[in-house]
């Protein structure tokens, strides 16, 4: 034994190279790895690489393999075995887990998702499970690591122990070539939304995984979460170009009186913002500081014609879920084609996809916010003083404000982010039974719900539909088989004829409603708000394009929609020619309910206001008067006639890293109570 002692120390002396020789293999294993799960989740997801993303993902992938050999190879062979098959298990799973949650939602999935595990696995586990099996390709691709794994085990980590000394100069080592990489990617500078812009400052998931790859991605995201999303004041232009931080609580504080503005003319409240400036300079409270210097400094929408076109009507608000244009027809959607043609007409407005949850899009809809990539927004604001969402400004009017959704009371925590938006709550599992079937019928709450507010004096209605769910097929979907022999001759596939047969049950809804309004004698006091909560994406872009009769372009055209705004005393339909999305609507009612609201407060605008339209998507590709963005090529195309400022791009981009920016600290740090707390009772 003592000689056996005596060898194992000549051999792990320090100042060998023995150290070296025995993180190397792990190392390359987990870089080789993760590079080849890397670049299948890019292929798979996104159907393209460039060599710039195959670069860049390279480099990144470097640094993580670096430090996972060290933690495998630092201690005792079988100790170390059972970690390189962990870890491999870990980053199969995750990287694969976000191949197919994308190929699904369209979004990215998250950690604070997983936090949330149990609530979305006990609503849609069954759909997971069909989607994995549907999905093996991905499943057995990722298993592929695993299976390396375990057959080479010995040849990476060797049965002898491995001392202490070299894990420092290998922890080193990992730093450094991370640093390197960060640091190159800082030298690329080019483009108005160069790798640089995407990695220190914007919050883009899709654009990050695209050139950075999943791990990073992740690492990004939870930097995000931490720290916040950094503004963009020095490329910003008019009033905010004053600013100059780097980072939302960064910011240096100025003098200058805020600009007043009357509340006769603006849509603006009558806030004190030097007195708030003033305050939170004495306080040393750089966070709201800044944001105090940022709002105060915004030129708010101006009252127009339309300003309290509604005022003290009723109001019934939908959020459909999967809506799209595509879906109405004249002869096999009479009402909704009624509704869309008959008020406002919105000629160019869109449903972008945001990239954390689909809960997301509703949130977009009814706080004019844009969601804060990396926790789910509409459950984070239940804490969060909400004076603007319309069930609060109107239940201050005295109106019965109710909000209800054919789906489970508790799901995405709508149980406590309803009631703090200002509604009475109901759903499945509290005041709501329906028949059980998959998805729930909208028709079937409509009758139901209508009876319980048609009565009142002055009512105030928000719901969220599920009939439009996917899957798209008739084995998963009870509105498919329903409605099935009224599309089942259609010139499409049997994916796109279930997405037009669950529709037709929103079609059956809307036409319940009507009827209902118009027999209690409400329908002439009644406002109808419909939009989609986010296109169907449970269509792919071959079949969507089915619908559209060519090739869709999936970076923009496949979010334009319809938003419907109806009355039925408007005599006839009102073309609206402005570019607006479905973060607009709640300024948009404001405004037209002729109510008490800080249009500077919000990410959205008043459409039928004289503010510039600019439709913002979750990868800062944007839609303006002047043209379309798309960030993926970084490529403005401008329309016909159309000569560009100078400046006009890196100015629009700042103002989107702004709002997407000021949006999260509004959320994150309850901006609104800070402003309105000594009015609250």
């Amino acid at each position: 034994m003592a000689l056996a002692t005596k060898s194992y120390k000549r051999i792990w002396r320090p100042g060998t190279s023995i150290q070296w020789r025995r993180m190397l293999p792990p190392s390359l294993f987990f870089g080789a790895v993760i590079y080849y799960e890397e670049l299948f989740f890019k292929l798979y997801s996104f159907g393209s690489l460039s060599w710039t993303s195959a670069l860049f993902t390279l480099l990144f992938t470097i640094p993580f393999s670096l430090l996972l050999g060290q933690f495998c190879a630092g201690v005792h062979w079988r100790k170390g075995r059972r970690r390189l098959f962990l870890c491999v298990a870990l980053i199969s799973l995750w990287i694969g887990a976000q191949a197919i949650y994308f190929r699904l939602f369209k979004t990215f999935l998250t950690i604070f998702s997983l936090t949330k595990l149990t609530m979305v696995a006990g609503a849609f586990g069954g759909m997971a499970v069909g989607e994995i099996a549907m999905n093996w390709f991905p499943v057995l691709m990722m298993s592929l690591p695993l299976a390396a794994a375990w057959i080479f085990r010995r040849k990476i980590l060797p049965e002898y122990l491995c001392g202490a000394t070299g894990r420092v100069r290998w922890l080193f080592l990992s730093l450094g070539s991370y640093l390197a990489t960060v640091a190159l990617v800082l030298l690329c500078g080019g483009g108005a939304l160069s790798l640089r812009y995407i990695y220190l400052w914007t919050a883009t998931p899709d654009l990050e995984a695209r050139n950075f790859g999943v791990l990073t991605q992740t690492t990004l995201e939870i930097r995000r979460v931490v720290f916040g999303i950094p503004t963009d004041h020095e490329n910003a232009s008019g009033a905010s170009s004053q600013f100059d931080s780097s980072l939302v609580g960064m910011g240096d504080s100025h003098e200058d009186a805020a600009p007043v503005f009357s509340p006769q003319e603006y849509n603006a409240m009558e806030l004190d913002f030097d007195a708030l400036i003033a305050q939170a300079t004495q306080e040393g409270n750089q966070i709201t500081l800044d944001m105090h210097q940022y709002f105060s400094a915004l030129q708010p929408t101006s009252k127009h014609e339309w300003t309290g076109y509604f005022q003290g009507k009723n109001l019934v608000w939908i959020v459909a879920e999967g809506f799209c244009t595509l879906a109405i027809d004249q002869e096999r959607t009479p009402t909704l084609w009624m509704l869309a043609n008959g008020g406002f007409q919105f000629e160019h407005f869109y449903t972008p996809l945001w990239g954390i949850s689909t809960s997301d899009g509703e949130y977009v809809t009814t706080t004019g916010l844009i969601p804060k990539s990396g926790v789910w927004s509409y459950s984070q604001s239940s804490d969060n003083y909400m004076p603007f969402a319309m069930g609060n400004q109107l239940g201050l009017l005295g109106y019965r404000t109710l909000a209800y959704h054919n789906f489970t009371y508790t799901y995405y925590d709508r149980d406590q982010s309803y009631p703090n938006m200002g509604y009475e709550y109901y759903a499945l599992g509290k005041g709501l039974e329906l028949e059980e079937t998959w998805p729930p019928s909208d028709l079937e709450m409509m009758e139901k719900i209508v009876p319980q507010f048609v009565g009142e004096e002055q009512f105030a209605v928000y719901c969220l539909t599920v009939s439009g769910h996917l899957n798209y097929n008739l084995e998963e979907n009870a509105m498919c088989r329903r409605h099935w022999a009224q599309v089942k001759d259609l010139p499409y596939s049997e994916p796109v004829r279930c997405y037009l047969a669950c529709q037709m049950e929103l079609e059956l809804a809307m036409q319940s409603l009507i009827e209902q309004l118009d027999a209690a004698g409400r329908l002439e006091d009644t406002v109808i708000v419909l939009s989609g909560d986010h296109y169907p994406y449970g269509l792919n872009d071959e079949q969507y394009s089915e619908l559209l009769g060519h090739a869709v372009n999936p970076t923009l055209e496949i979010y334009e929609n319809t938003l419907i705004i109806w009355n039925s005393e408007m005599e006839q339909p009102i073309p609206i020619e402005n570019y607006c999305a479905s973060l607009d609507i709640l300024p948009t009612l404001s405004n037209l309910f002729g109510l008490d609201y800080d249009s500077r407060l919000m990410a959205g605008r008043d459409i039928l206001s004289d503010a510039p339209g600019l439709v913002i998507f979750s990868d800062y590709s944007f839609i303006s008067d002047l043209g379309e963005y798309n960030a993926k090529l970084d490529q403005f195309f401008p329309r016909d006639g159309v000569t560009l400022p100078e400046s006009y791009l890196t100015e629009t981009l700042a103002e989107v890293q702004n709002r997407v920016a000021y949006s999260a600290a509004i959320l994150d740090l309850d901006y609104y109570r800070t402003l309105f707390a000594p009015q609250q009772e």
